[in-house]
Formats: structure tokens, C-alpha cells, sequence
């Protein structure tokens, strides 16, 4: 593919067309192991667009407002989708894999503007934009429905825009841009933060020299421009931040709250999850910057401001204690970002050595196609010998058993029957139930009760037994998978070295089994099992799991 690439963009001189076309097709061939995969959190962004294309708002259960959910402009789009006809599991798979097309295209674009000479920029783009494509955790996140690639085609914009900036174009767009990543995940703040600080820095810097010759000075580094770009900010940020704030009175989502806290413990497994990425996924490729700064060809602040954004976010996800889910959702979100930087730096390094001219376009393709095929070689980790070949398989099967167990749910529960679950992603969606998150991802208490995390797996440390049994739902369900038989009681006592908290608590409890039998029913040729109220409707609708 990246051969094809090459020469159709070198015949057509069509680049940024190629390498979006190739990306799609490489996205597309990883879909052979990731197309069937939705990640179980892409539900819970599902259930509130749901709620909301319904009438009922941004809300998990109906007139209780919490937010779950950390991706507010991607729950818009999903519910507009729904409005207009769409499935939203399907829009959301195929539209996260239009967004990751077109932040093959932005990525291009980034690499142009940070080197300077137009030739080396096509093909080092060109190589970017493969590179992604072919990335791992970029193509699996690109399948599975959540706002990631969005999140990615956005800050890839951005940085293009702020660097054309600092090549004085006039308008400051990159604020709006930003804007809209912070709607697509509040953490973007952080991306734009850095920007600030380079926009302020400008200005200042600008300020300190001389002025030109009209007596204007630098006028993309202006007061004007600065207002300018915090105003495009503004338009957006404000009135979002206000109506949010009102609605749900927090200043950060119900998520951040269930899942981050402080302390060493915290601390260390971020530190691991940036260690483990950078080591699977060649993240020491990133030091071809430093010769690269130091070499003409390439815009050096606009190099040094991208490489702030990465150096930035990745002490951001040290701190906040990275990530549970598969393949590095958090640093998928900013490899456009990598991949430009690095790309641009081999442009520079290569173009630095002297060659025949007469040979120079030849040279320069073969040395595109071998960038580009080192790149992907570093990234392409789908094989079985990679620890996450067998895990997305399984995960996939898990959800697709979440989902059956929602349908039926749906079709045999009562509408008024309470459930709480630990997954709280396809069941809760697919059956439509009122559901109880026990893990607080989606619950106000359970997120701010004051337990200390970090030494587990992020998202799933906080619990409440008490509480939840307080709510007397009709049916937990500590089981989210289907088994070839019932689970018995016996089968539950094993939950108490569960490495989730919230099961081991729940299953000690005495008053979960005075008020709570297992039951099971059969799925096909396999059993869904749950703890169900004994004097709940649903009691009559299961069997006694013996």
C-alpha cells in the first residue's frame, strides 16, 4: 500500500489525496482483526446519545443528571446520527473510521507546515499519514467507537493551524479548533494550555524586537491576533462550560472523579503505562527531534511547540495514572502528533545528506518508501506474539455476550426493573433498564466517596456494597459474560479475591444473600447468571442456578 502510495502521489502529484486514500485503505485492512471490536465504555457514550435523540437529555437513567460519560461533542454527533436514521453502534464504528481518515489527511497537512522545503514535506507527510494508519492502538481505536479518533483529527488540526500561524497567517482559527477538542474530551484543556503558553510567549517575544517597517510589528504575534484566538475560544468554551456546570454541578465529569485521585500508587502505573508504550510502540523515535532542531529545513518553534504538546500530555498521563483500556487509548489520541514530528525530523535528517541531484527525486522516494515501511514495522504489533492479539478477541467476545445479555434484558424483563451492573457499557444500553453503575463511572456517590486509587486497574477501584443494596435493584449481575452452565453460590464466593473491589465487598456482604439467590436462563446453549431480589417480578422469569 505505501508503494502504491508513492507512486500514484508522485505521478498525480496529488499528495494529501494519496495519503488519505491510503490511510482509509490501511484502516481498513486492519479491520480485519478490529472491526468486530467495540470497546464496552463506547456504549455508555451510546446509551446517553440514545437518551438524548429520545428527548429525555444527557442523562444515564432517566431525570437523574450525571455525567458519565467524557465526550460531550461526540455524544452530540451519535445522537444526531440516531435523529437522522443511523444505528448509533454502527455510526459510531464507521464514523470514528471516516475521523481517522481524515486525521491522516490533517497529519499530512502538520508535516507541510513544519518543513520547509515542499518536496520533502509530501513525502514525509505522506509517511506520517501511513505511519498512523498503521499504528495499532490508532487503527483498534478507530473501530471501537469511541471519540478517539475525533479527538485526534482535532488536535492534529489545531497544531497545523497554530504553526501556520506562527508563519503569520492572519486569522487565528487554531482557538476554535481547540475548542472543539476540549467538547470532544475535557482533557484536551491540557493541549491547550501549551498553546497558550507558546501564544503568550510569541507575543511577548514579538513585543521585544524590532518592529518592521510600517510600524506595525509582527502581526500574527499581536495583541489583536492573541484576543482573536481566545475569543474563537471563548465563543465555544464558555457558554459549553456554563450549561454544564448547571446541569450536572461539577467542574469535571463524573468519570474523573471514579477514576483518578493522587499519591504514588497512581503515580507509578502512569509512569508504567508511558514506559510500556514507549517500548512496544518506538517511542524513543521521538529523540530524531533533537538533531533535527539543530538542522535547516525545518521550523524550528513550530517543531519545539509540537514536541511541547507530546512531552506535556504524556506527563498528564503519568499523572492521572494512564489508562485500563487496550492498546493505549490515551497516547492513540495525540499519535498524529508523533508521527508528524517524527516524520518531519527523518525529512530534515535526510535532506541534510548530500546527494547527485540528478538522483535526488529518485532518492528521495526510495528513502520515503524505506521511512515509511520503518515506521509501520515499529507500529504493526498485530501478530502472536504480541500480548494484545489474543486479549481483543476475547474482549470483543465479552462484549458481544454483553450484548445478548442487554437483548435479552429487554425483550423478558419488566420495563420498571433496576439492575446493577460492573460493565456498565452494552447491558445497560442494549436492555434499557435503570441501571445502577457499581463502579461509579456513572453513579454521583460511588465516584466521590474518598477511597484512595491507583494500585489497580483505573476506573475500577471505587465501591459502595451498602449503597447499592440500599437501592434494592432487582437484579446484580456480577457475571457479565455467558458460561456453559449457571453459577451457583459457590461459584460467587470466588469473587471475594476478585480483582475488583466492588465484587470481593459486595459478595461479603450478609445482606446480599438474605436478600438475593442466583438465578440463571439460558442464552442459546449458554447461561446468563445474576443474583436476583427474591421478591422481585424477575424471580419468576429465571431459574434457580443449581
Amino acid at each position: 500500500t505505501s508503494v502504491c502510495a508513492v507512486v500514484v502521489a508522485r505521478v498525480t502529484g496529488r499528495f494529501l489525496l494519496a495519503a488519505v486514500a491510503a490511510a482509509a485503505v490501511i484502516l481498513y485492512l486492519h479491520g480485519a482483526v478490529y472491526l468486530n471490536y467495540t470497546s464496552d465504555d463506547a456504549y455508555i457514550s451510546y446509551r446517553y446519545a440514545q437518551h438524548l435523540a429520545d428527548g429525555m437529555g444527557l442523562v444515564w437513567n432517566p431525570g437523574v443528571h450525571v455525567e458519565g460519560y467524557s465526550n460531550f461533542l461526540w455524544v452530540i454527533v451519535l445522537a444526531l446520527a440516531h435523529t437522522a436514521g443511523g444505528d448509533i453502534a454502527f455510526s459510531g464504528r464507521w464514523l470514528g473510521f471516516a475521523a481517522a481518515a481524515a486525521a491522516a489527511g490533517a497529519t499530512y497537512l502538520l508535516v507541510e507546515a513544519l518543513v520547509e522545503r515542499k518536496d520533502a514535506a509530501s513525502y514525509a507527510g505522506l509517511a506520517a499519514a501511513l505511519a498512523l494508519a498503521a499504528s495499532g492502538p490508532f487503527a483498534l481505536w478507530s473501530y471501537a467507537g469511541l471519540e478517539t479518533p475525533l479527538f485526534a483529527l482535532l488536535a492534529a488540526i489545531a497544531a497545523m493551524l497554530h504553526v501556520r500561524e506562527q508563519q503569520g497567517t492572519r486569522f487565528p482559527a487554531s482557538g476554535v479548533v481547540w475548542a472543539l477538542l476540549f467538547l470532544t474530551r475535557p482533557d484536551g484543556i491540557v493541549l491547550f494550555g501549551v498553546s497558550a503558553f507558546f501564544k503568550a510567549s510569541e507575543l511577548i517575544l514579538a513585543m521585544d524586537t524590532e518592529r518592521g517597517a510600517d510600524g506595525r510589528g509582527d502581526q500574527h504575534a499581536s495583541p489583536r491576533a492573541l484576543a482573536l484566538w481566545l475569543g474563537g475560544f471563548a465563543l465555544i468554551f464558555v457558554p459549553y462550560f456554563i450549561w454544564r456546570y448547571a446541569t450536572y454541578g461539577w467542574l469535571f465529569p463524573n468519570s474523573y472523579y471514579a477514576k483518578v485521585g493522587s499519591g504514588a500508587d497512581q503515580y507509578q502505573r502512569g509512569a508504567r503505562y508511558l514506559f510500556d508504550f514507549a517500548q512496544q510502540y518506538a517511542g524513543w523515535l521521538i529523540l530524531l527531534a533533537a538533531p533535527a532542531l539543530l538542522l535547516r529545513g525545518l521550523r524550528r518553534l513550530g517543531a519545539l511547540y509540537v514536541l511541547a504538546l507530546l512531552g506535556v500530555w504524556a506527563a498528564y498521563v503519568v499523572v492521572v495514572g494512564g489508562d485500563s483500556l487496550l492498546r493505549f487509548r490515551f497516547f492513540a489520541e495525540v499519535l498524529a502528533l508523533f508521527y508528524a514530528l517524527i516524520a518531519a525530523s527523518l525529512a530534515v535528517i535526510l535532506a541534510a545528506v548530500r546527494i547527485d541531484r540528478s538522483r535526488a527525486p529518485l532518492l528521495r522516494a526510495a528513502a520515503a518508501i524505506v521511512a515509511g515501511a520503518g515506521l509501520i514495522a515499529f507500529t504493526l504489533q498485530s501478530t502472536p506474539s504480541d500480548p494484545f492479539f489474543n486479549a481483543i478477541p476475547a474482549e470483543g467476545e465479552a462484549v458481544s455476550d454483553r450484548v445478548e445479555i442487554g437483548k435479552w434484558l429487554r425483550e423478558h424483563a419488566p420495563q420498571d426493573t433496576v439492575i446493577a451492573v460492573l460493565a456498565a457499557g452494552a447491558i445497560p444500553y442494549e436492555s434499557r433498564l435503570t441501571t445502577i453503575d457499581m463502579l461509579g463511572l456513572n453513579d454521583e456517590h460511588i465516584a466521590h466517596r474518598s477511597i484512595q486509587v491507583g494500585g489497580g486497574a483505573a476506573g475500577h477501584e471505587k465501591f459502595d456494597a451498602e449503597y447499592v443494596l440500599g437501592l434494592r435493584p432487582d437484579a446484580i449481575i456480577l457475571f457479565d459474560g455467558l458460561q456453559s452452565a449457571p453459577a451457583p453460590r459457590q461459584q460467587y464466593d470466588r469473587l471475594l479475591i476478585a480483582i475488583t473491589p466492588a465484587a470481593a465487598e459486595l459478595v461479603s456482604n450478609p445482606r446480599l444473600w438474605t436478600a438475593y439467590e442466583p438465578r440463571a436462563v439460558a442464552i442459546g446453549d449458554r447461561w446468563f447468571s445474576a443474583l436476583v431480589r427474591r421478591d422481585s417480578p424477575l424471580i419468576t422469569r429465571t431459574e434457580p442456578a443449581t
